[in-house]
């Protein structure tokens, strides 16, 4: 299905009126969802980054000698997934990977079917929002967004703009898309700068190919990539605990 994706441009002080501009996407046709979900039960390979090492030393190495003190074995995380719940969303990116990009969108809801989430966008212009796209984030999970916001404070004018008419709209932020498979995560952090400090305090006890990304507002994270099989999950968790660290594995 065609649809077109159209910029904006705001107009005055409010945020709620836009200005059409821009070209057309293709969006993955719902109909074949049916299909792929037969195949759930196979869950699909993903793609590891080919440079990612588990470590400088390796993880089946000698344990390091670091230590690590309270402040470091105190770090805030929020709660981790289960391996089930890794486990599903990993099969769902597989069969249908999502569209979500980076940058910040204004996200004015989600439906199960593509035809619902016309009609969602439909109601939103109505209000004289423009711009609205339809983003495929999961099998049977289509938002409505509008997406190229500059900054947080744009996007959070246009959120008040959309409560004055009951539309409820939250604030999607990546810094990178989907890049697929499990990234080995060594905590969360609220801020960019904090989540740099995290990946310093890895290095410096031998992790490498670490990256810092943020995949929800206020919400950064140090994240490794190339993690292929469970055992090798298996054996960088207790490596990494070793010297003070409790790591995830969360959908990249």
């Amino acid at each position: 299905n065609v649809i077109l994706q159209l910029g904006f441009r705001m107009q005055g002080r409010s945020a709620a009126m836009w200005q059409r501009v821009a070209h057309a996407i293709t969006l993955p046709s719902a109909s074949g969802l049916a299909a792929m979900a037969a195949a759930t039960s196979a869950a699909a390979a993903w793609r590891p980054s080919p440079t990612a090492l588990l470590r400088s030393s390796s993880v089946s190495s000698p344990r390091p000698t670091a230590r690590v003190g309270r402040k470091q074995a105190e770090r805030w995380a929020p709660a981790a997934p289960t391996a089930t719940t890794s486990t599903t969303q990993l099969v769902q990116q597989s069969l249908c990977p999502s569209e979500q990009g980076a940058g910040i969108v204004a996200n004015f809801g989600h439906r199960r079917t593509t035809g619902a989430a016309d009609k969602l966008r439909a109601h939103a212009q109505t209000f004289g929002f423009r711009g609205l796209v339809i983003q495929l984030r999961s099998c049977h999970n289509y938002a409505v967004v509008l997406p190229g916001l500059k900054n947080l404070r744009q996007a959070k004018d246009l959120q008040r703009e959309a409560r004055r008419v009951s539309l409820h709209v939250t604030i999607d932020c990546r810094s990178h898309p989907f890049q697929g498979g499990l990234a080995a995560v060594f905590g969360h952090r609220p801020t960019r700068r904090a989540a740099l400090r995290l990946l310093r305090e890895a290095r410096r006890v031998g992790f490498q190919n670490l990256q810092v990304q943020q995949d929800r507002c206020n919400d950064w994270e140090v994240d490794l990539y190339g993690i292929k099989t469970p055992v090798q999950r298996q054996e960088l968790t207790k490596e990494a605990a070793s010297v003070g660290f409790h790591l995830t594995f969360e959908p990249g």
